[in-house]
């Protein structure tokens, strides 16, 4: 299972323009990149919140939260690419056993991460991508994480979590399964140390490179 935003994908370019549109719109402030950053990991709400001025009201957030999901549907795909080596690891792993089912795991809303799957050509071998708006909850909330394990006939000793954030490896833990720490992505090392991890590495090359003591079960 992997994550998307700072995992496979960066996704930060097109975050800050749908942000910036929806605050511009309602007349606040915009925001740079290093605070869109900081924000992301647990959803579009969460992102709005943490974004917003300090102290704006429920109704106020709702219509900011509304104009960022219209905006960044429309965005995006335009300056979001995947993570070096993420597309030839995601294709290796599949070629190397066909039958292992690949997924994504993502807080992000199902919609963008349909198109951006599909644009990314990851879809031949994504065999199914979960967002954070679905019944299923969000993470570190294991509900999703186990609903794509009953999916993928997969057990826990038989399960990977692949992420860059605190939620994936905090539903990793929730789950009882095995995860890999994606440095270089949008995680804080503040947030991410107090967590355990099975491995880490700073880039698919390395992960390649580390697989074969990886490969879950």
């Amino acid at each position: 299972m992997y994550d998307l935003d700072g995992t496979l994908f960066d996704t930060l370019p097109d975050l800050e323009t749908a942000v910036n549109l929806a605050l511009s719109e309602r007349g606040h402030r915009t925001v740079v990149l290093e605070e869109v950053r900081s924000a992301i990991g647990d959803g579009a709400r969460a992102l709005i919140e943490r974004l917003a001025p300090p102290g704006t009201p429920a109704p106020e957030l709702d219509l900011i939260h509304g104009l960022f999901q219209k905006h960044y549907l429309g965005v995006c795909r335009d300056h979001s690419t995947l993570r070096t080596g993420a597309l030839e690891f995601v294709g290796n792993r599949a070629r190397d056993l066909p039958s292992r089912f690949q997924a994504i795991l993502t807080n992000k809303p199902q919609a963008p991460t349909d198109l951006l799957v599909e644009h990314s050509g990851l879809l031949p071998w994504i065999g199914r991508s979960l967002g954070g708006d679905t019944p299923l909850g969000k993470k570190p909330d294991p509900t999703g994480l186990q609903a794509l394990m009953d999916w993928a006939g997969a057990d826990a000793s038989r399960t990977l979590v692949i992420g860059d954030g605190p939620a994936d490896l905090a539903v990793a833990k929730a789950a009882g399964v095995d995860a890999v720490r994606m440095d270089g992505g949008y995680g804080q090392n503040r947030e991410l140390d107090p967590l355990p991890c099975s491995w880490r590495a700073g880039s698919f090359t390395e992960l390649e490179s580390l697989w074969p003591r990886i490969e879950p079960g």
